[in-house]
């Protein structure tokens, strides 16, 4: 789909989709999404399975050039996951059972101990837009994800 560039005064939203994130059968938090008309940026949200009303934790409006990727770690158990604005080489501290992490995202690959480093095999990282309007199952390895978008 292609979008007009550029929404410099305001987006225009509209709902877009949920994605239901699971362990082991366990509803645990649901992720909603707007979609701008114009520009196609994602803005989203993050609720409990009890939380009924969608702008109910609401985040951050996206920044320029980033896009919204959910993080799966299994380094614990439960694995744990975190939704995250990143642009492609963009580093991040990640923290989880295993302590505390550097790593750097890299668009299509995954993400890795820095540009040279080795990957984080035990994190695995989605593109949210293209995991919307389904579920991802957190306690497989790895994780399983079920999405209407194609």
């Amino acid at each position: 789909m292609r979008w007009m560039s550029g929404c410099a005064d305001s987006h225009d939203y509209f709902y877009y989709g949920a994605l239901n994130i699971y362990h082991r059968s366990e509803l645990l938090k649901v992720v909603d999404a707007w979609r701008c008309r114009r520009c196609g940026v994602l803005r989203v949200g993050v609720r409990g399975p009890e939380v009924l009303t969608s702008t109910e934790g609401m985040l951050p409006e996206p920044e320029d050039g980033k896009k919204w990727i959910l993080l799966v770690c299994r380094h614990g158990e439960p694995p744990c996951f975190e939704l995250l604005q990143l642009r492609d080489g963009e580093s991040f501290v990640h923290k989880c059972a295993f302590g505390e992490e550097s790593l750097t995202y890299i668009d299509g690959k995954g993400v890795f101990y820095g540009l040279d480093g080795p990957p984080a095999t035990r994190c695995h990282v989605y593109e949210l837009a293209k995991i919307l309007k389904g579920y991802i199952e957190i306690g497989k390895n790895p994780p399983e994800v079920v999405s209407l978008i194609r």
